[in-house]
């Protein structure tokens, strides 16, 4: 089920800008001046062996994995800004309780109007440069209110958890943020753009 496609930004000129790799879903270009990157799952599924995946996990889509045993998952985006003024967009995983994603579940098949998509959970995912210490922070999220019908992926707006509060707030070295599979977008100029 997927409820969010991001538009990629033009250079200016009408053009989509062809300064980064090919998007793995839509083989699209990827933009270095406005970095975004989606985790492909919460850390305690990603942590299982193929036979393990079928077993356990009942639903994989964009936006929600559901498991036998390891809980119900809920995709947001965790902005962070970056110390040259970018800001890199993360589309991790929360972990929340059953009736939270019963309600997630109603919003997005239409049941309840999508400004009601509002939760809380925690984090599920491992980031550089906090790893493991940011695993677990509680989180609140939610799409901005009202919402016009537009169906946009919910973004992580605060916490509790000083440390999460910090990395919501805060600008951070990007050599230590863009790192692995992200670090494509070290390459940007930031005149040129």
């Amino acid at each position: 089920m997927r409820i969010w496609r991001r538009r990629r930004k033009t250079d200016g000129t009408g053009q989509l800008p062809q300064d980064g790799p090919s998007c793995a879903c839509c083989n699209g270009s990827l933009d270095a001046s406005d970095p975004r990157f989606n985790l492909s799952l919460p850390q305690p599924v990603l942590a299982l062996g193929e036979a393990e995946l079928q077993r356990y996990v009942r639903v994989i889509s964009d936006a929600f994995v559901m498991t036998r045993d390891f809980g119900e998952f809920a995709r947001a985006l965790l902005p962070i800004g970056l110390d040259d003024g970018r800001t890199a967009t993360i589309g991790v995983w929360v972990s929340v309780e059953k009736e939270v994603f019963g309600h997630l579940k109603k919003v997005a098949t239409g049941e309840l109007d999508f400004d009601q998509m509002q939760f809380t959970g925690r984090l599920a995912n491992e980031l550089d440069p906090w790893g493991e210490e940011i695993l677990g922070r509680p989180v609140s999220a939610g799409v901005d209110v009202p919402t016009h019908g537009r169906r946009r992926m919910p973004h992580i707006r605060s916490s509790p958890d000083e440390l999460l509060t910090r990395v919501l707030t805060e600008r951070w070295p990007t050599a230590d943020v863009l790192t692995g599979a992200k670090s494509w977008a070290l390459n940007y100029d930031r005149a040129g753009h």
